[in-house]
């Protein structure tokens, strides 16, 4: 019996003290991949074509080494081809913070630029990437890029030809070449060099809808569902090659092929607004009302919802006197932070004050071309003019806030802290939206803390393309019998767009006449 209770307490005690190499179960440690490993995953991916999961790599890149423009500068000129030109240039712009002595970086913000209608501060971030670096090809190609969206088309073409001699290799340079042409209307110049950028770069579907573009304004339908097909291939989370060839297939008289493709491009995206619109005109013009009845309100509100997502730019504003009486100015400012999800449906943008300066930048010798964007972009600057009174700007140093849009219901939420009483007007509260339009909210008092929170709906406005709203107006009328009181807003909604008389919605309203039509113009 000892003996027994002797080995009972030994195996006990082996149990506790048991050593680490018996046990076997016990997770072993993963060492974390450095920067560099997710900047060559990138890399790799985008050579691929792989766009999307390039970014994802590039993003982990820089969340282990946020001091490192490059991962920045590549994830810009990845999303810029994803069409995600707002997160682009933010990542534009942090590259050229970090590193404004880069070319690349430099270029890489003057295409976001461009892309985001951004055309004069585009125009000097070209130019200062080619100063930088005068054998940098991409640089030329970019500024050819925003000649050629200014239809300033000898530029365009000289620049884009400069892109050529400096490296003949450069993709970007063919591509730009081609693009300098095609907005010319020179399509079947345009497209050999879009096959030249093809043929340097065979992975990137970008390339492959540029050249199926122009193969479809030439009317080789063929060949351009052909380049659609392979942008597919290489991008098929991608809707807009779905899209792109269903119309094709429209325009080569090939209806039930092209209604497969663009409800391929619905179930990839299922918010593409274009492809809706698109399906529905198909059945519209194919006389099938009843289908095209359950399209197009779908494709209108989308597009509506859509131009939301446009918006860029929040603006506080006030009156001050200026040489030639009262004006208004900016004060503060805030840049909406578009999420990688757009499903997120919020944007938030941080409200800063704007600093007002009479002092030339160009005078300060001592700072490089890219130095200045750079502190340009970091303190928000506005050149004064050298007799301009800016004193009233210094009372805004303090003063901070947020601003969160609603996508879908259109209300604006705005905090502000330590803002002073107006001297006189209240404060107006402005938001831009791509590329070139503002649009005044409203106007703010702060309370006797300082303090502002308010909210302002942002109406909703016939934003989608005009033959949207005739086609489903005129789809009601053309029934039998028509369906008057829903067709006449819709036909009205169209009007509202573009009264012409051309406007196929005056022949619903001859069917279904309303007192409110506007009146009737003249051929």
């Amino acid at each position: 019996m000892l003996v027994l209770t002797a080995l009972i307490l030994l195996g006990l005690w082996f149990i506790q003290k048991q050593p680490e190499w018996a046990r076997p179960f016990e997770p072993t440690p993963t060492p974390t991949l450095p920067a560099s490993y997710y900047l060559t995953e990138g890399d790799i991916a985008f050579a691929e074509g792989q766009l999307q999961q390039a970014v994802e790599a590039y993003e982990a890149a820089i969340a282990l080494e946020p001091d490192n423009d490059a991962p920045y500068m590549k994830a810009a000129r990845t999303l810029i081809y994803l069409g995600d030109t707002a997160r682009a240039l933010t990542r534009a712009e942090q590259a050229v913070l970090l590193q404004p002595d880069s070319a690349p970086n430099l270029a890489e913000y003057c295409r976001a630029l461009d892309w985001e209608g951004q055309y004069s501060p585009a125009f000097d971030a070209c130019d200062c990437a080619i100063e930088l670096d005068p054998t940098y090809a991409p640089g030329y190609a970019y500024l050819s890029e925003v000649y050629a969206d200014q239809a300033d088309w000898v530029p365009a073409r000289t620049t884009a030809q400069q892109a050529l001699d400096v490296d003949f290799q450069s993709p970007e340079a063919h591509h730009n070449m081609g693009y300098a042409l095609e907005v010319q209307g020179r399509y079947a110049q345009a497209v050999e060099f879009y096959e030249n950028a093809i043929t340097l770069r065979p992975k990137l579907a970008p390339y492959y809808m540029a050249a199926g573009r122009n193969y479809y304004w030439l009317g080789q339908f063929d060949k351009a569902a052909d380049r659609f097909g392979e942008a597919i291939k290489l991008d098929p989370a991608n809707p807009a090659g779905y899209d792109q060839l269903g119309w094709t297939y429209h325009a080569n008289g090939e209806d039930g092929r092209a209604i497969d493709a663009l409800e391929q491009a619905i179930g990839v995206d299922p918010t593409h607004a274009r492809a809706w619109g698109r399906l529905g005109t198909i059945y519209y013009l194919r006389q099938n009302y009843e289908e095209a009845l359950k399209i197009l309100p779908t494709a209108i509100e989308l597009a509506e919802n859509q131009f939301l997502s446009r918006a860029r730019k929040i603006q506080i504003l006030t009156q001050v006197e200026g040489l030639s009486g009262p004006e208004t100015v900016p004060i503060l400012q805030g840049r909406f932070e578009h999420p990688a999800d757009p499903a997120a449906g919020i944007l938030t943008a941080d409200i800063r004050p704007i600093r007002w300066t009479t002092e030339a930048p160009q005078s300060e010798s001592n700072l490089t071309c890219g130095r200045l964007i750079a502190r340009n972009i970091q303190n928000q600057i506005v050149l004064a003019s050298p007799v301009q009174d800016i004193a009233f700007s210094r009372a805004f140093s303090q003063t901070t806030g947020r601003a969160t849009l609603n996508l879908s219901t259109g209300e604006l939420t705005l905090q502000l802290n330590n803002l002073p009483p107006p001297r006189e007007l209240p404060y107006e509260v402005q938001i831009r939206y791509r590329p070139d339009q503002t649009e005044g909210l409203g106007y703010i008092q702060p309370d006797a803390q300082q303090r502002v929170e308010t909210q302002f709906t942002i109406a909703a406005r016939a934003s989608a393309p005009v033959e949207y709203y005739y086609e489903l107006g005129l789809s009601y009328v053309y029934l039998t019998p028509p369906r008057c009181e829903e067709a006449i807003p819709w036909l009205l909604k169209a009007l509202d767009k573009d009264p012409a008389y051309y406007n196929p919605a005056w022949a619903g309203l001859k069917i279904c006449p309303t007192e409110n039509a506007p009146p009737t113009p003249l051929p």
